[in-house]
């Protein structure tokens, strides 16, 4: 296909439905660290002496942590994140802690952590993971660099109006219950906050997730400065990005990048559970080298991402795997072939009722081609409904096929006599 052209595909997007839940999930776990934070938060002031080095150094430790997992997992956005904080905390403790910033250098620091963390944190939200230690990378660490040289000049050129204009207050009658972070700093941690959760919600992703939800805890933060709960937030806001890391760097090791399916991997660790009942169906994109070759990878990808999102709707409690290239597998723990066939077959009468749209101002690669469509001999446009249609082989284990790996090859050869007999159509 050539690289100037540009197909422009139709799909089914998720149901809100469906987006709204998955955003949800992400979010599940930086809220309930949240929520532990609020419950330990009572305790805090209890601790027995003994634990007086916990609040100090606590959050030099998870932070730091976070530091070298995102560093060894090559998560840029993580890294510079945790960074940020750890560099807060830092000057929390040099400066004011345990007691509210009054002088012009601890004031003018205090304003600028409280307004450039969560403006960095929703900067590294919106952009996308690009590595730790590249080009990105060293320009993120500059960014950090000229915020922390503005602030040094600020302070040491004396520049007190400068301070005096942060700590302005943006609407006279307005305090949030005492707190003694600057109103210019709480509209960018609003500010910040509502872009982090809106750019979560649309990307859908673990990291994006945290990256919000730490600026709320970095707020908390902020607003404990004076108090024993501060290294609380700290150490919450970094375990929540830690915590994300790892849970990005799972998914990515257990889950299929183009389709978004668990990958082999994860069907390897899903086998080995199954108990003496299971049924697997292995399911292949009919005539898919034709796709390819006709009208490039891209259309190709769009196929595989398609047919993934009716597979792994399949239900009866049904497992979709990516089990490489073209060809898929569903597991259905429990349940005997005849329970499964009829929802093979619906999954293939949905599959085959679907059309992927093409319109392009390139010709397909095979000029002659009729297809299912119309195209513009005279000017090269092409406007063309493709069909996509499985062909499926379904087994179950038995007696005679006692090991996952000899019911996959019944599959298999049961999915090679559904290609013989014509394709889209479910084999045993």
């Amino acid at each position: 296909m050539p690289a100037t052209s540009q197909p422009a595909f139709v799909l089914d997007e998720p149901s809100f439905a469906e987006a709204a839940a998955k955003a949800a999930g992400n979010f599940v776990l930086p809220l309930l660290i949240v929520c532990g934070s609020f419950l330990l938060a009572s305790y805090a002031p209890d601790l027995p002496d003994f634990f007086g080095v916990l609040k100090i150094y606590a959050p030099y430790v998870t932070l730091g942590l976070g530091l070298l997992i995102a560093l060894a997992f090559k998560r840029g956005r993580a890294l510079f994140a945790v960074l940020s904080l750890l560099i807060a905390y830092t000057c929390f403790r040099m400066f004011f802690a345990n007691s509210l910033p009054e002088e012009f250098v601890s004031k003018t620091i205090y304003a600028a952590v409280c307004l450039l963390v969560p403006l960095n944190l929703a900067f590294l939200a919106s952009v996308h993971e690009r590595g730790a230690l590249n080009a990105y990378g060293a320009g993120r660490l500059a960014a950090l660099l000229i915020a922390a040289g503005i602030t040094a000049a600020v302070i040491y050129g004396g520049f007190s109006k400068v301070t005096e204009l942060l700590y302005r207050p943006l609407l006279a009658d307005f305090a949030m219950s005492g707190s003694p972070i600057p109103q210019s700093a709480i509209l960018a941690m609003v500010a910040s906050l509502i872009a982090a959760v809106g750019i979560a919600v649309a990307r859908g992703g673990v990291i994006d997730a945290a990256l919000a939800v730490s600026i709320a805890a970095f707020a908390a933060a902020c607003n404990s400065v004076a108090t024993a709960d501060m290294f609380m937030w700290f150490t919450t806001a970094g375990l929540i990005v830690t915590v994300a890391v790892l849970q990005d760097s799972h998914r990515m090791a257990f889950r299929d990048e183009l389709t978004g399916l668990p990958g082999r991997r994860a069907l390897n660790e899903s086998l080995m559970s199954l108990n003496r009942s299971y049924t697997i169906a292995m399911l292949d994109v009919d005539h898919f080298k034709a796709f390819n070759d006709r009208w490039g990878h891209d259309v190709g990808d769009q196929v595989l991402r398609l047919v993934a999102s009716r597979i792994q709707r399949v239900g009866g409690g049904g497992k979709a795997y990516r089990y490489g290239g073209e060809e898929f597998i569903v597991v259905f723990p429990g349940k005997r072939l005849l329970e499964v066939l009829s929802r093979l077959d619906a999954l293939r009468k949905n599959i085959e009722g679907y059309k992927l749209h093409i319109r392009s101002s390139k010709r397909p690669r095979d000029a002659n081609a009729n297809g299912n469509g119309a195209k513009s001999p005279a000017d090269g446009q092409v406007n063309e409904w493709i069909f996509v249609t499985v062909s499926a082989g379904v087994a179950e284990r038995t007696d005679r096929l006692l090991k996952a790996e000899e019911v996959i090859q019944s599959a298999d050869q049961a999915l090679y006599r559904a290609k013989e007999a014509g394709r889209n159509r479910v084999s045993r």
